[in-house]
């Protein structure tokens, strides 16, 4: 069984076999590194294995195929990942003028 999946950082799209997942927890995108926490990923795989869990009694009488696309989950789940940005560092230039101005004001202080 595979799952697809595309970086949202590159675009590239991979897929993995669930059993590669079960073994070893990591998910990294082959394109540029992205590479998820493994609480999550573990959670992921704990999750699907709850799902082979309770398909596997009804495979007696039906057959069943499941696929989920992330940017159609149902609600609550429906609501867009809440990302906390960070901060934009200040570039060398712009700490250094801010620098300058610390000591002119000091500088106009002393002569007050």
């Amino acid at each position: 069984m595979q799952l697809e999946f595309q970086c949202q950082k590159c675009e590239e799209s991979f897929s993995m076999d669930v059993s590669d997942i079960q073994s070893d927890p990591v998910l990294r995108c082959p394109g540029c590194g992205t590479r998820a926490p493994d609480e999550q990923v573990e959670a992921v795989v704990s999750g699907l294995e709850e799902v082979f869990a309770a398909l596997a009694p009804l495979r007696r009488k039906f057959s069943a195929s499941v696929e989920v696309n992330s940017e159609d989950m149902p609600p609550p789940y429906d609501e867009a990942p809440a990302v906390s940005r960070k901060a934009a560092l200040l570039d060398e230039e712009d700490s250094e003028d801010e620098e300058g101005e610390d000591e002119e004001e000091e500088e106009v202080a002393e002569l007050e």
